[in-house]
């Protein structure tokens, strides 16, 4: 394998090479037309057969180098084929060379004559020229220039003539001044092609090394200038992301206000139904239709819950609940699904599973109805089961591992590999075949990762698979109550003080009254912004929950009049609104808000905001 500075020094060399081939177009042709003057200066002066065949040997010897050249230039030279042109280059440059020694030896005639001086004339210019042509190869400008002179020098000393001696004694100087120039630049050419590879390699831009090596410089200027190009078009792509990523948070944001809307007022009707007298046939279907919507809910926002975790923006909720309700919540909803199948479905729960935890219901539920529904997805025949088991960590804190299996199709190890990347399942053919997105997955990963944990897989192709992760959870600070069928249920807190409701969806209207009046609080209503300022300016409110798009003037510039001019300084206000960005969140506090909540609003959240800013409501008389 060949070293890097050994590939280096190889192109350096190529690069010398093509550019003494490149020079060549120059050297040969202006020494034809020199040797034709000359021989036509000494025609007459020398017998015609010497002139002639003198002619004839430096017009071949010129003629081979074009015709090399034009061989070495009508294909492309591998790099282990450099050596092999360049010993080429030397050997036509050496012959031509050559033949201009001959001609030295053949017109430096013994007596004094103006063709002495002619023959130093063009010899000192023809070996001057081809220094700085030939220079790219060491071995053919030294051999061009050593057999070029060395005939004229023997020739100077043989003749006995003092001033001969002296003009060649010059000539070994000249000949000594050449040579150390010729290893000079050589050098510098060098030094200059190796620093362009250098360059070249550093920034990515090998496709220009030939034409950066042809010009044997590179042109800092032109570097700079092609630089600032691709800045230029690098800023304007980030622009156009930017703008994009802008446009997309517009209509998510848009998309989740108008989603959460209606949902709050279904789940928040379902609630109240559900506090209501009723048959257990009737809660059953209540409880039934609660869990469609909010697990509706939860899918709806998987297309926001990807863009907010690509975006860094992932929040996670920290409320009490209870795994085993979670779970059996999820199981009752997909048993159906299973059944229909003929799947046999198991929900397996550990007894020591704690009866309620502090953390997210809302993610935990999405996780579970991923996994539980793509094992129900992708299992022909056998059975889907989802295990909960406990692990006490230590008095303060409990690991709940959650494991879905089943006994479907499972996955080869390669797909394993890359069915957590978004939008991708673990054959093509299967979204043709089972359907979905692919994007299950990804969110369940990032979500598990989230919460501190990660999501495993053990699968074997044809044998089924297992998807598992473990979750360490504190226990709640809120109240939990034990209902009929053993599973939590929340009990709001009983406060005191007057709550002006500012919402214009009669539904939500409702729904929010229905909570607050749970608490025992007195409330008020005021469908639109400049009405909220108005009340608000009017009577002693305790509190007021904003929302966001109102008519007239929004809940934003509502609540910056109501902290201009209320005397009240700290009235709290609390956001209660569907947009659910985080950027929201930081106007709604910008604008003067207290607090923040999303639609659908959970009573456990909104009580918890009312009780850090209302006093609890006395005991009743007997207590």
């Amino acid at each position: 394998m060949t070293a890097p500075s050994d590939a280096l020094d190889l192109r350096v060399k190529a690069e010398l090479v093509r550019m003494a081939y490149l020079d060549s177009r120059f050297g040969a042709p202006f020494g034809m037309v020199v040797a034709v003057i000359f021989a036509w200066a000494t025609y007459s002066a020398f017998p015609p057969s010497v002139v002639l065949g003198w002619l004839a040997l430096t017009l071949g010897c010129n003629t081979l180098r074009l015709i090399t050249r034009w061989q070495y230039l009508r294909q492309a030279i591998p790099l282990e084929d450099t050596q092999r042109w360049a010993n080429w280059f030397t050997v036509v440059s050496a012959a031509s060379g050559l033949s201009w020694g001959v001609g030295a030896w053949l017109f430096y005639t013994p007596q004094e004559s103006i063709y002495r001086v002619m023959v130093v004339l063009v010899l000192a210019g023809m070996t001057t020229g081809a220094s700085r042509l030939l220079a790219p190869i060491a071995a053919a400008n030294l051999s061009y220039l050593y057999l070029a002179i060395c005939p004229l020098v023997v020739r100077m000393m043989v003749t006995p003539d003092t001033r001969s001696y002296v003009l060649a004694a010059m000539w070994l100087l000249y000949v000594s001044y050449i040579t150390v120039a010729a290893v000079q630049e050589l050098r510098a050419l060098r030094r200059t092609i190796r620093l362009h590879h250098e360059n070249a390699s550093l920034v990515g831009s090998l496709g220009s090394a030939k034409e950066q090596a042809e010009r044997g410089n590179r042109d800092l200027s032109a570097e700079i200038a092609r630089r600032q190009i691709v800045e230029s078009e690098l800023r304007a792509a980030s622009e156009r992301a930017a703008a994009a990523s802008h446009a997309k948070s517009d209509f998510l944001a848009t998309m989740s206000h108008e989603i959460r809307t209606p949902m709050n007022g279904i789940i928040g009707m379902l609630r109240i139904v559900r506090d209501t007298p009723l048959t257990q046939s009737q809660r059953d279907h209540i409880e039934t239709a609660a869990t469609s919507a909010e697990t509706l809910l939860d899918l709806l926002n998987d297309v926001l819950d990807f863009s907010k975790i690509e975006a860094g923006r992932l929040e996670l909720e920290q409320i009490a609940f209870s795994p085993t309700a979670v779970a059996r919540s999820v199981a009752d909803l997909l048993r159906p699904r299973a059944m229909s199948k003929g799947l046999e479905f198991t929900l397996e729960l550990d007894p020591r599973l704690p009866f309620g935890v502090l953390g997210d219901p809302t993610r935990i539920r999405q996780v579970l109805f991923n996994l539980i529904g793509n094992a129900i997805k992708f299992t022909e025949r056998g059975r889907v089961t989802c295990g909960l088991s406990c692990d006490v960590v230590d008095g303060s804190s409990t690991t709940i591992r959650f494991a879905v299996s089943d006994t479907g199709i499972g996955i080869d190890s390669v797909a394993l590999g890359r069915i957590f990347r978004p939008f991708t399942q673990a054959d093509s053919s299967m979204s043709r075949r089972f359907g979905g997105t692919g994007l299950g997955l990804a969110i369940s990963q990032k979500l598990v990762a989230a919460m501190g944990s990660q999501l495993a897989v053990r699968s074997e192709l044809g044998a089924g698979s297992v998807f598992e992760f473990a979750v360490r959870f504190k226990p709640p600070a809120s109240h939990l109550e034990a209902s009929d069928d053993s599973a939590p249920r929340y009990v709001p807190p009983k406060l005191r003080g007057r709550i002006l409701i500012v919402e214009d969806d009669r539904i939500n209207q409702r729904v929010i009254g229905h909570f607050l009046k749970q608490m025992g609080l007195e409330t008020g209503l005021a469908e639109d912004g400049i009405a909220a300022v108005e009340s608000a300016l009017r009577e002693p409110w305790d509190a007021i929950l904003m929302d966001c798009h109102l008519p007239r003037l929004d809940g934003l510039d509502a609540t910056r009049q109501i902290r201009a001019r209320h005397p009240r300084r700290d009235l709290p206000i609390i956001a209660l609104t569907a947009n659910a960005g985080k950027e929201d969140r930081a106007a709604c506090l910008a604008a003067g808000m207290d607090d923040f909540l999303t639609k659908p609003v959970r009573v456990e959240l909104l009580a918890a905001a009312l009780q850090r800013k209302l006093p609890p409501a006395p005991p009743p008389e007997g207590r």
